[in-house]
């Protein structure tokens, strides 16, 4: 019963720390996972990064199916004024199905402007797509339904 399969989902996110799931708006569960969300400054400069893995997931009864779309979302801006004024921002995303995706990364800058006490890692992480999607795909067929990614948003 789909039901069930949502509830243990949503349980899923709740005792998971990597991610959480929720009920959907345009999709019946939502997946959100925050790869990095920092602000921090730089010699002249204010500096941000964001990067989000998301997935919306459909439940379908009548396959016994699990639709799973991954979003991938990143976003920067910095501001500076040295060696001469400068703004710009970097907006990207990715919809569809993820078939590998790894990355790490670390940042080193100022936690608070103009004070060189302040300097060092602003931000570290080690992002695997699998750590993520992996354990919704088991849950989904231990429960006996199929796991399938797809490339556009499910329509009954």
């Amino acid at each position: 019963m789909s039901s069930d399969l949502r509830e243990k989902l949503i349980q899923l996110g709740q005792s998971n720390q990597q991610f959480t799931i929720t009920p959907g708006q345009d999709c019946d569960l939502y997946l959100q996972h925050s790869i990095v969300d920092a602000k921090y400054y730089g010699i002249a400069s204010k500096e941000q990064v964001k990067k989000q893995y998301a997935a919306k997931i459909w439940i379908v009864d009548q396959e016994r199916t699990v639709k799973y779309r991954e979003i991938i979302q990143e976003a920067s801006s910095s501001a500076g004024v040295l060696p001469a004024p400068k703004l710009s921002f970097q907006k990207s995303a990715f919809k569809g199905k993820v078939l590998f995706k790894k990355e790490k990364e670390v940042a080193f800058g100022f936690k608070k402007p103009a004070d060189p006490s302040s300097f060092g890692k602003v931000y570290q992480y080690d992002f695997d797509v699998r750590k993520i999607r992996d354990p919704v795909k088991e849950l989904v067929e231990s429960n006996g339904w199929k796991f399938e990614q797809i490339l556009t948003n499910y329509h009954a």
